[in-house]
C-alpha cells in the first residue's frame, strides 16, 4: 500500500505554540502531571493552548488511551508508529520513537514501522496490529478475516479501543501537519536552573527577563519555574534573569552536574 505524499510549501506554523508563560494554569499542570512520559509535547501543548477547552478533552482522552487503557503498551505504540508513518507525521513518529523504546521494541522494530511491512519479519499479533493501522489511517474497511484475526488476538473493549487509539492519532497527525507545528528541540539543555522560593523576595524581574521560563505566583508573590531545564535559545534571557535577582535565589547549574548524586 502506497501514500500520496504533498510536500510541505513551508515550515513555518500556520498557528504558532503559545509559549508556557501564556498557557493557562490548568494545562500548565496537565504537562507537570505528564512529564512521566517523557519531553516532547511542549509545540503540541502550545498549539492547543489557543483553545483550552479542546485541549483539556484532547489530553484527557490521551491520558486515558496511555493510562487507563487495556491495549497494553506495545500495542499501543505499534498502533502510533504506524498510524503516524502512513500519515506523514514525523512530528508524531519521532516522538513516540522513545515511548516505544521504553516498552520493549528494538530500534530495528521502530525503524520498520515507517517502512514496507515485508522488509521486517513481522508475525503474530505484530503484523495483524500493523496492517489494521495501515487500512485505519486510510479510512479503508477492515476485511471479515483481519477482523477475525483483531478478534482472535483482542477483547472487545481492547478492539474498541484500537479503533479509538488509531483515530485520535490520525486526529493529531492531521492537525500538526496542516498547522505546520514544528518538533521540539532535542538538544541537550544548556543549563539546569535551581530555585529556591524560600530565599525569593517577589521582587519578579526574572520573570520579566524569561517570562516563559519563570511565572510570578499570584497569591505569595514568590516566583515559580516553568521550565527547569530550558534548550539554549533561553540562554542569555537565564543568565541575566539570576543577575537580576536580588536575593540570589536562582542559580544556574550545568546538566552534567546537575545529574550528578
Amino acid at each position: 500500500m502506497t501514500s500520496t505524499r504533498t510536500p510541505r510549501a513551508s515550515h513555518t506554523p500556520r498557528i504558532p505554540p503559545l509559549p508556557p508563560a501564556e498557557w493557562p494554569p490548568a494545562l500548565r499542570t496537565l504537562l507537570a502531571e505528564s512529564r512521566q512520559d517523557g519531553p516532547g509535547r511542549e509545540n503540541l501543548f502550545g498549539t492547543l493552548a489557543h483553545h483550552p477547552a479542546l485541549a483539556h478533552a484532547w489530553l484527557s482522552l490521551a491520558r486515558v488511551l496511555t493510562h487507563e487503557g487495556t491495549l497494553g503498551h506495545r500495542r499501543r505504540e505499534l498502533t502510533v508508529l504506524r498510524v503516524a508513518h502512513r500519515l506523514d507525521a514525523p512530528y508524531v513518529h519521532q516522538r513516540h520513537r522513545a515511548s516505544a523504546a521504553e516498552v520493549g521494541l528494538t530500534a530495528a522494530e521502530i525503524d520498520a514501522t515507517a517502512a514496507d511491512l515485508d522488509t521486517h519479519p513481522w508475525a503474530g499479533e505484530d503484523r495483524t496490529l500493523l496492517e489494521a493501522a495501515d487500512l485505519l489511517a486510510a479510512n479503508i474497511p477492515v476485511s471479515e478475516g483481519l477482523w477475525a484475526r483483531l478478534s482472535r488476538d483482542l477483547r472487545p473493549e481492547q478492539l474498541l479501543e484500537l479503533l479509538v487509539l488509531a483515530g485520535q492519532t490520525a486526529t493529531m497527525c492531521t492537525t500538526l501537519n496542516v498547522l505546520r507545528t514544528p518538533a521540539d528541540a532535542t538538544a541537550r539543555p544548556s543549563v539546569t536552573v535551581r530555585l529556591d522560593r524560600e530565599r525569593c523576595c517577589s521582587a519578579g524581574q526574572c520573570v520579566g527577563a524569561a517570562p516563559e521560563v519563570f511565572e510570578q505566583d499570584e497569591e505569595d508573590g514568590r516566583v515559580t519555574l516553568l521550565v527547569p531545564e530550558p534548550g539554549p535559545r533561553h540562554a542569555a534571557e537565564l543568565r541575566l534573569a539570576a543577575d537580576l535577582c536580588p536575593s540570589g535565589a536562582i542559580s544556574l547549574v550545568d546538566p552534567q552536574e546537575a545529574a550528578r548524586p
